[in-house]
C-alpha cells in the first residue's frame, strides 16, 4: 500500500474527532500530513529510512512550534493493507482526544456562564433581558450547548448572538419545532416568548430574525410555532419570515455578517458618569 493511500484512509478516519476538536488539514507533503486547530497541531510523519510512522503533536500552532513524538509505528509497505491504516487511525484519534479534548475543556472550565438578570425586575420594567440573560437562559435550556457558549465567549471576548445562534444555536430550535415533543415545544417558547416581550431591540431581533427567522416562513414550521408564539410575538415573527424566505440583500447581509470589532472600552469616569445619569432619572 502507498503511503499516500494511507494518509487518505486516516483523514477519513480522523474525520470525527477533527470536527468535534476543530482540526482541519493544513499541508500534506510525500511523507506527511498536518492538521492544525485553536488548540494546536498534529501530524503523522513516515520515515522512509527507518519505516517508522510517527504521531507528533504541539500545543503551539505556529510556523516554529516544536512537536513531540506522542507513539510510533511501523509500516510495511508491502504488508500493510487497509485494516492496518483504519487501526492507527483509531490509535491515534485516542491520543488526540486525550491530548487536546481534556485541555479544551479545561480551559473552558475557566470561562464563566453570562449571567441572566432577574426576571421579577425584568418582569417589573425595572430592567430588560440583555444578549447575556439570552445566553444563560438558552444553556439553561440546553446544557449540552453550554460548552459551545463558553467557546463563543473565549473566542471572541464576550458573547457573540448572531455568531453563536447562527453558527450553533438556532439549528437546535428548528430542530425542536421540526421535531420535538409538545413539552420541548412548551418549554423552548416560554423561554423565548418572556425575553422577547421583556428583552432589549438588540435581543428581540435575535430572537425574531438570527432564530425565528430560520424557519423561513416553512409551513410546517410556522404551524407549529404558531401553537406556542406569544401574540406579542408572533406578528413581528411573521413578517420577518415573509422576508427571510427569499434570497434578498437582508438574507444575504444574515449570511455574511461583518467582520467582528471589540467593544471600545469607556474609561471609569465615563462610566461612573453613565451610572449617576441612570440613576437620577
Amino acid at each position: 500500500m502507498e503511503i499516500s493511500e494511507v494518509f487518505r484512509l486516516i483523514e477519513k478516519q480522523l474525520g470525527n474527532i477533527n470536527s468535534e476538536l476543530g482540526f482541519n488539514k493544513s499541508g500534506e507533503t510525500e511523507s506527511s500530513i498536518t492538521f492544525t486547530g485553536e488548540k494546536g497541531i498534529y501530524r503523522i510523519v513516515y520515515d522512509k529510512g527507518t519505516s517508522i510512522m510517527a504521531f507528533e503533536c504541539a500545543y503551539d500552532a505556529t510556523a516554529d512550534a516544536e512537536f513531540n513524538t506522542i507513539s510510533r509505528s511501523l509500516f510495511d509497505a508491502e504488508t500493510y493493507d487497509e485494516r492496518d491504516a483504519k487501526s492507527l487511525a483509531n490509535e491515534i484519534a485516542d491520543e488526540i482526544s486525550s491530548l487536546f479534548k481534556s485541555k479544551k475543556k479545561k480551559d473552558l472550565d475557566k470561562v464563566k456562564m453570562p449571567k441572566a438578570v432577574s426576571r421579577t425586575k425584568a418582569k417589573n420594567g425595572m430592567v430588560s433581558y440583555d444578549v447575556d440573560s439570552l445566553a444563560n437562559r438558552f444553556g439553561t435550556l440546553y446544557p449540552d450547548l453550554k460548552d459551545a457558549i463558553k467557546e463563543n465567549i473565549a473566542q471572541y471576548g464576550e458573547f457573540l448572538p448572531e455568531t453563536f445562534f447562527i453558527e450553533v444555536g438556532s439549528a437546535r430550535v428548528m430542530d425542536v419545532i421540526a421535531t420535538g415533543s409538545d413539552a420541548d415545544c412548551k418549554k423552548l417558547f416560554k423561554m423565548l416568548n418572556e425575553v422577547y416581550e421583556d428583552g432589549t431591540n438588540e435581543v428581540q431581533d435575535i430572537i425574531g430574525v438570527t432564530i425565528l427567522g430560520e424557519m423561513k416562513n416553512d409551513a410546517k414550521l410556522m404551524e407549529t410555532a404558531d401553537k406556542y408564539m406569544s401574540e406579542y410575538m408572533s406578528g413581528p415573527v411573521h413578517e420577518i419570515n415573509k422576508i427571510t424566505r427569499k434570497s434578498n440583500r437582508w438574507t444575504k447581509k444574515l449570511k455574511t455578517p461583518p467582520p467582528y470589532k471589540p467593544k471600545k472600552k469607556k474609561n471609569n469616569f465615563m462610566q461612573n458618569a453613565l451610572q449617576a445619569q441612570d440613576i437620577n432619572r
